[in-house]
């Protein structure tokens, strides 16, 4: 008798069990029920794009579903770009962008160096490096070979040019490219492919740098530090460029500066309020940069700078600086500088303009870039401005 209560509780849950299951059996069914119905609005749409491997984003951004956004950068899929029709949507093109999903389906026009999708199809693409432009081991560091013979550095490494002869053009080039991370990887993402890009010598992994910004259709830029009047108070880094350093001294400072990777287009002087504007130490530097076939860009860090009329008179290629974009680092500073840009491309006919990895600046200039094409203006790569500008 002890054990009866035991028994009869045992005996009551064989009987409540089956009930127990069959009403789980069916709340689990109204559940799924539910879920479908709540699903269903967007299910249409989201299979029609996972089903496709591939997309045209102009038929996305025009589209009314205001799940479109989430829908295309949640699933796996590559977005196909037409840069006929630029998107209308930019926020959602820079989103893609960063999370590598678009492939640029634009023609293209070749030179010496073809552009290329040699991985998976996302975004224009530069050859990073051929055979005989890769870095090699020399006796003490490494040395780049892009100045072997008959090799044109500041062609082959060039973004093709299809733009307009006649239209006023304007470049920016962007600069301290791999000393901050999550900077140096917005500008390489963000930023349309014309802006030419500027890595530090002192980058870590700087060939790893200069390869992403290829890949991104960037033309890339090595900053080559020269000695600024304040100097040593305010002190470019090692391997300096000084006008009291015997010339040969300063050449090995270069060589090494420039083995430090490969496939830049050319230089630009980063400070250097004192050394451009010292004839006898600037001339032997541009006359190797010359004989390297490199680009040279003038930053013109004091109006003094006699760096541009050397370039000329050596015949190499080269451009200078017309505008500081962020030196004052505001909204309304960096707006003002790029509306005294265009004003610049549209009575000399071309402009060039610097700017920093940061940001604001970062994202003034990409908005700012989309505005050009109804100004008649043009953002072009760097090269395509090469010997165009007046020099005093």
């Amino acid at each position: 008798m002890l054990n009866e209560p035991e028994l009869q509780a045992s005996m009551r849950q064989q009987l409540i069990n089956p009930l127990r299951l069959a009403w789980g059996l069916v709340i689990f069914l109204i559940v799924i029920v539910i879920a479908w119905a709540f699903l269903s609005d967007e299910d249409q749409t989201t299979s029609k794009i996972a089903s496709k491997n591939s997309i045209t984003i102009n038929t996305l951004i025009n589209s009314e579903d205001e799940n479109i956004s989430k829908i295309i950068t949640t699933y796996p899929i590559t977005v196909v770009i037409d840069e006929v029709e630029e998107p209308k949507n930019k926020k959602l093109k820079t989103q893609l962008i960063s999370q590598q999903k678009i492939f640029i389906t634009k023609p293209l026009i070749t030179r010496a160096l073809p552009i290329l999708n040699t991985e998976s199809p996302q975004q224009k693409t530069l050859q990073v490096s051929i055979d005989k432009n890769i870095l090699t081991e020399g006796n003490h560091e490494p040395q780049s070979t892009q100045e072997q013979e008959g090799f044109i550095a500041w062609k082959e490494y060039a973004q093709p040019f299809i733009g307009s002869k006649d239209l006023p053009r304007i470049t920016i080039i962007i600069t301290d490219i791999g000393l901050n991370l999550n900077n140096s990887n917005e500008a390489i993402n963000i930023l349309p492919e014309q802006v030419g890009l500027a890595l530090s010598p002192y980058a870590r992994n700087i060939q790893s740098w200069m390869d992403r910004v290829r890949k991104t259709g960037h033309e890339g830029f090595l900053m080559i530090p020269t000695e600024p009047l304040s100097y040593p108070s305010n002190d470019p880094g090692p391997h300096t460029l000084m006008t009291n350093d015997d010339p040969v001294d300063n050449l090995a400072k270069l060589d090494w500066l420039l083995n430090q990777v490969t496939g830049y287009v050319g230089v630009i002087n980063h400070m250097g309020s004192k050394f451009t504007t010292e004839e006898e130490a600037l001339t032997p530097i541009l006359t190797e940069l010359q004989n390297k076939n490199l680009m040279f860009i003038d930053s013109r860090s004091t109006r003094f700078s006699v760096a541009s009329q050397i370039a000329q008179n050596l015949g190499m290629p080269s451009a200078k600086n017309d505008r500081y974009i962020d030196n004052v680092l505001t909204k309304v500073e960096i707006q003002k500088h790029l509306d005294e840009l265009e004003k610049t491309a549209v009575k000399l006919g071309t402009a060039l303009g610097l700017a920093r990895a940061v940001p604001l600046s970062i994202n003034e200039i990409s908005e700012w870039a989309d505005t050009l094409a109804n100004k008649g203006i043009e953002l072009v790569p760097v090269t395509a401005i090469a010997n165009r500008q007046w020099v005093k």
